[in-house]
């Protein structure tokens, strides 16, 4: 247990850091209207994200524009960093000595609110008790992150229950890669000067490369990925789950990354990866979701059921990753494209499933259980695949009486007509810039 002088100095430490913004890329998620209404209700906000994609930087970037709009004092905030070294003998007693140590610091003055920034709290055993009582007072705003998905089910409770608003980050996308890169926004009227159109184009291709975790970008350096991942599966799940047979399931993550966008189910992971108990594998799977490593789509049925028996496909949280990772030969530019569409249709809120009958389709977008698109993603339309690639989005089309279905490539822009539907054939990195529609 940590003694009131030392929790002191830990946050004048980690107030210095915070408070450093220089640099900073704005996000998406600060730009999107939705944003202040977030910031002004009652409720805790939990951010949640794969570790190292940015969610401390961005409370700090929050801070940074709630101080400005609102004109609060530069010391109307508490921000602390859970898994610093420095924390390590902090227990849940000390939560009550934070305020403490902050009143000492800076002064509470009773009239105002305070904002708390809490880094990866869920490693403190009971901190859903302590955000309750905090948020029962109402003199706090208060902004969590966690790199667990489970930071926003089983870990809370029901001492949460209807007091916290979750917001999901991600790795850059690709406006946010483009802002960094070219230091501006490009806007998709942009795209008919030459020049700007031939800047993009080359930004994709090094964004399909290099995928977009904030340091990975900045520093142009892609074998900070293996650390990463090994960070996730070390602290995320071994650790964190207890987990015995590190080996086994440093295999199972090899085999999903060499195996993107294709249909796994529990038995043929086991036979591959020689991890013999089905159980196991389907643990292992459920902690590489939570760690948001990885994400699974179903077969699309509007029946549950359905969707539980039949195998989902896996894509990686980040493309950079796969590049990295990915031991499977051969030609992956396909696959690659493909994670990129799935990840930036999840960063838009859809309801993703993929569509597989006689023919297949890569995408059924849904929201609001309903069916609002389908998207077949390929490197590029040929003689040998137009056939595959129009014909099962033109099945997935009539399966759910669409008029109009999207084909994303690597840089062919086209709208043809067949059987009374339109198709929409357009480059993604085009599409990765629109801000309307799906």
């Amino acid at each position: 247990m940590l003694k009131l002088a030392e929790i002191k100095q830990i946050i004048v430490e980690q107030k210095a850091i915070f408070e450093q913004t220089d640099g900073a890329i704005e996000r998406d998620i600060l730009l999107d209207k939705r944003f202040e209404e977030i910031c002004h209700i009652d409720e805790a906000v939990i951010i949640t994200g794969v570790r190292r994609c940015g969610k401390s930087y961005l409370m700090r970037l929050i801070w940074k524009k709630i101080k400005k709009d609102l004109v609060l004092n530069k010391n109307d905030f508490l921000y602390i960093n859970f898994e610093s070294e420095k924390m390590l003998n902090f227990t849940v007693k000390n939560f009550d000595m934070l305020l403490e140590a902050y009143g000492d610091l800076f002064g509470i003055v009773q009239s105002s609110k305070i904002y708390l920034f809490f880094d990866e709290i869920q490693n403190i055993t009971g901190w859903e008790k302590y955000i309750n009582r905090l948020l029962e007072e109402k003199k706090y705003k208060i902004f969590i992150t966690g790199s667990n998905a489970s930071l926003l089910s089983k870990e809370i409770g029901t001492a949460l229950t209807g007091r916290s608003f979750p917001l999901r980050l991600y790795p850059f996308s690709f406006s946010e890669f483009i802002r960094y890169s070219l230091g501006h926004d490009v806007r998709i009227n942009d795209l008919l000067a030459v020049e700007q159109r031939v800047k993009v184009k080359n930004a994709f291709v090094e964004y399909i490369t290099i995928g977009g975790f904030p340091e990975v970008v900045k520093n142009k350096f892609r074998p900070l990925l293996e650390e990463y991942l090994r960070n996730i599966i070390y602290r995320d799940i071994v650790l964190r789950h207890h987990i015995k047979y590190e080996a086994s399931l440093r295999e199972i993550v090899s085999f999903l990354t060499s195996h993107i966008g294709t249909p796994l189910s529990l038995k043929k992971i086991s036979v591959m990866t020689r991890v013999k108990n089905i159980m196991t594998v389907k643990n292992y799977l459920t902690y590489l979701g939570d760690s948001f490593l990885f994400t699974y789509i179903h077969k699309h049925s509007f029946s549950v059921k359905q969707q539980i028996y039949n195998p989902d496909k896996v894509y990686s949280c980040d493309v950079g990753i796969y590049r990295e990772v990915n031991m499977s030969p051969g030609d992956n530019e396909g696959r690659a494209l493909e994670n990129v569409v799935l990840n930036e249709l999840t960063r838009r809120s859809y309801d993703v499933f993929y569509f597989s009958e006689k023919q297949e389709c890569d995408f059924i977008v849904r929201q609001k259980n309903k069916v609002i698109g389908a998207v077949q993603v390929c490197r590029l339309l040929h003689a040998d695949n137009t056939a595959r690639e129009i014909g099962g989005l033109l099945a997935a089309l009539q399966e759910y009486n669409l008029t109009e279905g999207l084909v994303l490539t690597e840089d062919e822009e086209d709208e043809r007509r067949i059987d009374g539907r339109t198709i929409i054939i357009k480059p993604i990195y085009k599409w990765l810039l629109e801000t309307s529609g799906m």
